[in-house]
């Protein structure tokens, strides 16, 4: 019998529920009708804490050159989507304005499970639209375009870089806007900060939470920007505005010099729009992250079970939590501290028997031993090459280690990685196509960006000093730390000899 070759395309720190629901929409019947194609079978490794998301490699690459085929050659299709985009946006919306302040405390138990479901409905309808185009396919229609216009590499991710900010870079610029308007008594301190929290508040919380950027955080952040306010506060905002105004005669620039037909500028918007489409995700479903966190935090209050064991229940187990303490804890206590493996077909399934489990591991194992780190190109930065000491990052909570000049390594980047990224000489990832988080980010630095290794959070360890090819996206490991340590323990003894 012919093994199945996997593909790992995550791998970080992440807790069952909600992460388990990316797999029901990429295997679900709605996607497949959505896009005429989809995953029959996707898995999900869990091991104390740590996910290791994998498909099979030849439907994940045929599924891929059939979404990037549409997209490219369909000049509707991508309208069509944008149309069911916005519809499942505006449900979540409506759903978001609804709980703004509602207090779970009072709900029923029912009740309180029923929202739970609500939420993860609310969050497939977006997911099944919103992810197949630049996850799955976005990578194959970046060849394509990049084919099709036939121009220098540096010139064309110029043009695929959107001209809309990330969430973050976004946020950076308010603060410093709305200090300026605040000082000038042209807005009111917490009429802004409950803004911003509304707008921005998601930011830090990710899959598994638990920070969400109140009204008072912003009050304070805006204080300590009013407190140290200088004539330097105008001048980043005037150098924020023109250097958008810059970026975008650029882009003109490169459209008029090749003479691109409206169908490559057409192409050229869809691949922008992917890009956006990505942090418009997570800007969604960031929030419905918190408002299902505040449903389990509410169950934890009223049942005595740990937060976290509830993150260990698929959504319809949350039914069976009134139904007796001890069991819930035997079931969950089990996963946490042993491991198991989740596998969806057409959006159906759960956790498999441990036979299958370890004979899926053993043939996954036998296919994923690191070679060297190689990767796609997101971004060269000033140079084709650089070095630096690495720090490996499983958590944005582990960027205090990150120092100016260091390599951020981590299994992907999302905006609550952004402090480190800003200290990072530049970043190299497992994950990640070239619309992802880190490439964007990279591209809005113009700081050097390998995206897509597979293997750099594991091969590479804090303190190894690298070289990072750029231009062939390439990192070599020139001295480990282990080996600098060695070298200084035995400089240590001569000095005592």
């Amino acid at each position: 019998m012919i093994q199945e070759k996997y593909l790992i395309t995550r791998e970080r720190r992440m807790n069952l529920t909600p992460c388990y629901w990316n797999i029901i929409s990429q295997t679900s019947l709605r996607t497949k009708k959505i896009y005429n194609i989809g995953i029959k079978i996707i898995w999900q490794y869990f091991l104390k804490g740590n996910l290791i998301q994998f498909f099979s490699k030849k439907e994940w690459e045929s599924a891929g050159d059939k979404i990037a085929n549409k997209l490219y050659k369909d000049k509707n299709f991508v309208g069509s989507l944008e149309k069911k985009l916005n519809q499942a946006e505006k449900q979540i919306n409506v759903f978001l304005e609804k709980n703004k302040n509602l207090d779970y405390s009072k709900l029923t138990f029912s009740e309180l499970t029923n929202t739970a479901n609500a939420i993860k409905n609310l969050w497939l309808d977006y997911d099944n639209i919103n992810i197949p185009s630049w996850y799955i396919g976005g990578d194959k229609f970046r060849e394509l375009i990049f084919k099709d216009l036939n121009i220098p590499e540096d010139e064309f991710l110029f043009l695929t870089t959107p001209t809309k900010k990330t969430a973050v870079s976004e946020l950076e610029y308010k603060l410093l806007k709305c200090t300026k308007l605040i000082k000038d008594k042209k807005r009111n301190l917490e009429k802004t900060a409950e803004k911003l929290s509304q707008d921005y508040g998601w930011i830090p919380f990710g899959y598994d939470g638990l920070e969400y950027w109140s009204k008072d955080y912003f009050i304070r952040e805006l204080r300590k920007k009013l407190q140290h306010y200088s004539d330097k506060i105008d001048k980043k905002v005037q150098m924020i505005e023109k250097k958008d105004k810059e970026n975008l005669k650029i882009k003109q620039e490169i459209i008029k010099k090749y003479k691109l037909s409206e169908k490559q500028i057409d192409l050229i918007k869809k691949i922008n729009l992917f890009a956006v489409w990505t942090d418009e995700r997570k800007k969604l479903e960031f929030k419905l992250h918190y408002y299902y966190s505040k449903i389990l935090l509410e169950l934890e209050k009223r049942y005595n079970i740990p937060y976290i064991n509830l993150k260990y229940l698929f959504t319809e187990e949350l039914s069976e939590v009134s139904q007796g303490r001890d069991r819930i804890l035997r079931i969950t206590n089990k996963r946490i501290n042993k491991d198991f493996m989740v596998e969806f077909r057409n959006g159906q399934g759960g956790i498999i028997p441990a036979r299958r489990k370890n004979k899926i591991l053993r043939e996954l194992s036998e296919q994923t031993k690191p070679s060297e780190i190689k990767g796609t190109v997101a971004c060269r930065g000033n140079k084709n090459f650089y070095q630096g000491r690495v720090k490996v990052l499983f958590s944005p909570r582990e960027g205090d280690k990150v120092k100016k000049g260091d390599f951020l390594i981590a299994t992907m980047t999302t905006p609550d990685y952004i402090v480190s990224m800003k200290k990072a000489a530049g970043f190299i990832t497992d994950e990640g196509g070239v619309t992802c988080h880190a490439a964007i980010v990279a591209r809005e630095m113009n700081k050097p960006c390998i995206i897509g290794t597979k293997i750099a959070t594991k091969v590479l360890k804090d303190g190894d000093l690298v070289e990072v090819d750029a231009e062939r996206g390439v990192v070599k490991i020139l001295k480990r730390k282990n080996e600098r340590d060695k070298n200084k323990f035995k400089q240590n003894n001569k000095a005592r000899d």
